[in-house]
């Protein structure tokens, strides 16, 4: 496989990946077949899919600690922004000095 192939195949996953946390972080909602399927790939793993909130988490974690490893493209500003789950806030404000 020469260079180009494999980057271009890499571009290709992140994307994918990319796609995949945007679902996830907008919608709640995990697709077992999506994540396990996407995961097989980026891994070249054969895992069979669990159906348990817990396994899929896991998996959608480890895809988004992978694309945190990839080396950042110029075409993908904003590939930080989906890396990272919304900001969980408790009701109360800090204080202002």
């Amino acid at each position: 496989m020469t260079q180009n192939s494999s980057t271009s195949k890499t571009e290709i996953l992140k994307e994918k990946v990319i796609s995949l946390i945007k679902e996830v972080n907008s919608t709640h909602r995990y697709s077992m077949s999506r994540i396990y399927g996407l995961y097989n790939e980026v891994f070249t793993v054969a895992e069979t899919p669990q159906s348990c909130a817990s396994c899929l988490i896991r998996k959608v974690n480890q895809l988004k600690s992978w694309l945190a490893e990839q080396p950042e493209e110029k075409e993908q500003p904003n590939s930080r922004e989906t890396l990272q789950s919304p900001p969980k806030t408790r009701g109360r404000k800090a204080k202002q000095h």
